[in-house]
């Protein structure tokens, strides 16, 4: 039995990839691609709601402000450069050096973006929510917690997709 079945890169593992020992082809990619559309969209609806909800709610005691806005702002905003570099920049394959290192550095700025608004989503949870002198509710606190959850979705889309898309076969074929 040979490993490479599984698996089509030079790796030490017998099963690289996740998943890898089954083979959804062109329909998996187009589920995963489906599947980090909905997580993203999740992602903003839930933040949403919990601007809606804050916004309507009767006792509020704190306000809704664009620090509530940029950790996701700045989180999509890292999904869409990291998705944008094409993935065989990454590896090498015939291109130049140059190219090569520029590529990686939208991915490690794309990164530090995603990462920059989940930090920050968690920090205006601590210090605009938890540590209010206004001793806030569950209420009043629901805009703080969406909106980490919003980040960590977005996050999670990012990896999902950058699956979806990493399929060697059907480079290309989105859809």
């Amino acid at each position: 039995m040979s490993y490479n079945n599984y698996d089509n890169d030079n790796s030490v593992f017998i099963c690289s990839r996740i998943f890898c020992c089954f083979s959804l082809g062109n329909k998996g990619k187009m589920l995963g691609v489906y599947f980090a559309g909905i997580l993203f969209a999740l992602g903003w609806w839930t933040f949403i709601d919990g601007l809606i909800i804050l916004w309507n709610l009767q006792d509020r005691l704190i306000a809704p402000g664009i620090e509530d806005w940029a950790p996701g702002i700045v989180t999509t905003l890292g999904m869409i450069i990291i998705n944008l570099i094409d993935k065989e920049a990454l590896k090498g394959n015939g291109f130049d050096q140059e190219f090569v290192w520029r590529s990686r550095l939208f991915l490690f700025m794309g990164f530090s973006l995603m990462a920059g608004g989940l930090s920050g989503s968690v920090a205006v949870l601590v210090t605009k929510y938890i540590y209010n002198e206004n001793n806030l509710d569950l209420l009043n606190t629901y805009l703080g917690i969406t909106d980490v959850v919003q980040c960590s979705l977005i996050m999670f889309s990012t990896a999902v997709l950058w699956y979806a898309q990493s399929n060697p076969e059907s480079q290309y074929n989105y859809i």
